[in-house]
């Protein structure tokens, strides 16, 4: 099933001393990063996903080392710093804008960016509201989660889909509740969500809002080369935010 999308660094355990790992508890994960790097669920001929108590969550990329941000483990999990639970460390994208966490204990953890994520608290300048840092478990070990992913069924007709992946409809209104608070909350999921994120928006008035707001408060230096770099892939428009 899987299938490197990058070659293996040659100064790989210098990378993966990076990430502290425990040798014990992370034996299996450290030996999935030697042998594989980077594996990219987007550009595979079906959908792959894993159980979660009941939950489906689509695949879209384990973490490896890359020039690319939201592929790289070790740019990834500086740019969740104090977004994820301290000593987790991030090693899979899921489920348009959440992770899968490794625990010391080396245990998965599944990150909901609707439950867990760091949100600005509207009454109290620069606070923050209480972050439930509470993650629903996924599988006892990196093997384990290995070895739930299996190939989703297809369903063209789940209208829950379009919420998310088909850029010609818009969100629902009901969906856009934590964006008009927080208009900065598109950028907080998978970076290649963005592009998708932004022509839905400009399809319903609620959405325009979000956008309308989101340009007044303007865009931060990070913010902006993560825009830059979607546009150099091609998966951007020319202009936005300029």
């Amino acid at each position: 099933m899987f299938q490197s999308k990058y070659k293996v660094p040659k100064d790989i355990d210098k990378l993966i001393s990076k990430l502290k790992l425990k040798k014990k508890s992370h034996s299996s994960y450290i030996n999935f990063l030697k042998q594989y790097n980077v594996i990219d669920f987007y550009n595979m001929e079906f959908c792959y996903g894993i159980d979660c108590e009941g939950e489906e969550l689509p695949l879209e990329v384990i973490l490896g080392f890359s020039k690319k941000e939201d592929e790289d483990l070790i740019a990834t999990n500086y740019g969740y710093l104090n977004r994820i639970p301290e000593k987790h460390i991030a090693i899979a994208t899921v489920n348009y804008g959440d992770l899968l966490c490794l625990h010391p204990n080396g245990k998965i953890y599944h990150w909901d960016h609707e439950v867990n994520d760091l949100y600005f608290d509207m009454k109290v300048i620069n606070g923050y509201l209480e972050q439930n840092t509470n993650l629903k478990f996924v599988a006892d070990s990196f093997d384990q989660f290995l070895s739930m992913i299996t190939k989703l069924e297809d369903d063209d007709d789940d209208p829950s889909e379009d919420e998310f992946k088909n850029p010609n409809i818009p969100f629902p209104d009901s969906a856009l509740n934590t964006w008009v608070k927080d208009p900065k909350g598109i950028f907080m999921g998978s970076q290649r969500s963005i592009p998708i994120y932004l022509k839905k928006l400009e399809l319903s008035e609620k959405g325009r809002e979000v956008l309308a707001k989101l340009k007044k408060e303007g865009i931060s230096e990070k913010e902006r080369e993560i825009l830059a770099r979607l546009k150099k892939e091609g998966l951007l428009e020319e202009g936005i935010f300029e």
